[in-house]
């Protein structure tokens, strides 16, 4: 199974420690965040990760050069001016080695999980999906972008942050593609995939579906959520 790593934020929300640190090279329980991604990703089959990256690029091949030293192959995609998550993944997939209708995983560099990849792809295959989305439920959506579902488990519609969300349940930043929908997302544009890409695949009829789970899960976009990345990593939570 191939991935791709979105790794090319700012992370201006951790300022000033992603001044001259890229978010996922911080370190969490003592070593780059982007080392457990990788570790997480090995354990769930995942063998040969596309990197793509922009801001400060240069420290993730570094610091994890050909892969070798993870148990994975890396490569890298690097993005000369930001694309945004669709731009990033479309840039990337030019280096898949995957068949048109093998799954590609794409994981958000940002997102410390403990939900099972195996299980996703397992509902990825069963419905003959274009996309999986991750799903978590959480307490308040109203800050999130909102995934509601069919009693199936079939993506209905996509509603961003809204004051009366229809579910609780919340987009959880780890994907499974189709390896054709990759390719069919436009080269070298700006494009987000949670903003133009998922609804305009819903509106076009395309099977997009869920993969809810209740394990752990957590954005470490702030210095508090760093923290305690970092205190439930090194407490086993």
């Amino acid at each position: 199974l191939e991935a791709i790593l979105l790794v090319g934020g700012k992370g201006t929300r951790l300022h000033p420690l992603t001044l001259t640190t890229p978010k996922p090279m911080l370190k969490v329980a003592g070593v780059p965040f982007i080392a457990h991604q990788i570790g997480y990703a090995k354990a769930h089959g995942i063998t040969r990760i596309i990197v793509a990256s922009s801001y400060k690029s240069d420290q993730f091949s570094q610091f994890l050069g050909d892969g070798s030293a993870f148990g994975v192959e890396v490569r890298y995609a690097i993005e000369r001016e930001p694309l945004g998550t669709g731009g990033a993944i479309a840039h990337a997939g030019a280096l898949l080695e995957s068949d048109a209708s093998e799954p590609i995983a794409v994981l958000n560099g940002d997102v410390l999980s403990a939900h099972d990849i195996s299980a996703q792809l397992q509902v990825h295959r069963e419905q003959s999906a274009d996309v999986t989305l991750h799903l978590i439920e959480v307490p308040d959506a109203r800050a999130y972008g909102s995934v509601p579902t069919d009693s199936s488990g079939r993506i209905t519609a996509f509603v961003e942050k809204s004051e009366r969300p229809p579910t609780r349940f919340i987009n959880a930043g780890c994907y499974l593609f189709t390896r054709k929908i990759i390719d069919q997302i436009p080269h070298g544009q700006v494009i987000s995939v949670e903003r133009e890409i998922f609804p305009e695949l819903l509106a076009k009829g395309r099977r997009l579906w869920s993969y809810s789970s209740t394990s752990y899960w957590l954005d470490i976009g702030t210095p508090a959520a760093l923290l305690k990345a970092s205190t439930d990593l090194a407490s086993g939570k």
